[in-house]
């Protein structure tokens, strides 16, 4: 997401908070913020570590409790990769996203968009009979 999708992204969220009902916190909104900030995938113990570096409130149950509410609420995405991590990355209220590689050497996991799948998916929907609401799309590879 570029810096005008994280600020919708930022607004979006605190209005879907608020119409759900749940009060304001110190920690869930430090996550968000954090997450705000964000454009890609972060674990629970990468929010942790950038909140303690900057002095914000929040125990690494506080910041699990926030991902599950947010995650339930459809705002954040939750990638398990098959290591036995969670990452997690805000969904753009636009619709816009992306995929991932997880390079399987190192474990990194970089971000990836593709036109040409995008359509390719829309087009197995029509053949399926089916519109196709969402997808996620996880590939493994090794640097060539």
């Amino acid at each position: 997401m570029d810096a005008d999708a994280r600020e919708r992204w930022l607004e979006h969220s605190k209005a879907v908070l608020r119409g759900a009902g749940l009060r304001t916190s110190a920690g869930r909104t430090a996550v968000v913020d954090m997450l705000g900030r964000q454009s890609c995938l972060v674990t629970a113990q990468d929010i942790a570590d950038r909140l303690r570096d900057e002095g914000s409130p929040g125990s690494t149950a506080t910041i699990y409790r926030a991902l599950e509410t947010l995650h339930e609420l459809g705002l954040v995405r939750r990638f398990d990769s098959g290591e036995g991590v969670a990452r997690y990355e805000p969904v753009d209220p636009s619709g816009d996203h992306h995929h991932h590689v997880v390079l399987e050497d190192s474990g990194d996991v970089v971000p990836f968009a593709d036109a040409e799948l995008e359509r390719a998916i829309e087009g197995l929907g029509e053949r399926l009979g089916m519109r196709v609401t969402g997808h996620d799309v996880i590939l493994r590879a090794r640097r060539a």
